[in-house]
């Protein structure tokens, strides 16, 4: 399955995993949200940046994630901390800056 979250998390993986985790570009990331996926990102302001960096419309979905050897995981990760319980804008996204991350479970 190919998932597509703002975060990822040791947690997330089902018992012992080995992990690939590979650094893409925006171009890279936006050809891979062109097929099939399964969103786990849980906030509109999120999804709404995801929208204006790739011009595709990622659902607001609220999951727990188990991933499981062949799941594939796009994420997006702002490369800030942020202050404990805040929740960004959109415009206040736009101010951090972001990587994209593939994570394969082998």
């Amino acid at each position: 399955m190919f998932y597509v979250s703002n975060a990822f998390s040791l947690g997330m993986l089902s018992g012992n995993s080995v992990i690939k985790v590979v650094e893409l570009t925006n171009d890279q990331a936006i050809s891979l949200l062109k097929g099939d996926f399964q969103s786990a990102v849980g906030h509109q302001a999120t999804v709404d940046f995801i929208k204006g960096l790739t011009g595709i419309d990622v659902p607001v979905n609220r999951v727990s994630l188990s991933l499981k050897p062949g799941d594939q995981l796009l994420v997006l990760q702002l490369q800030s901390r942020l202050p404990e319980g805040k929740v960004l804008s959109e415009d206040e996204m736009k101010q951090i800056p972001y990587k994209w991350y593939l994570v394969e479970v082998q």
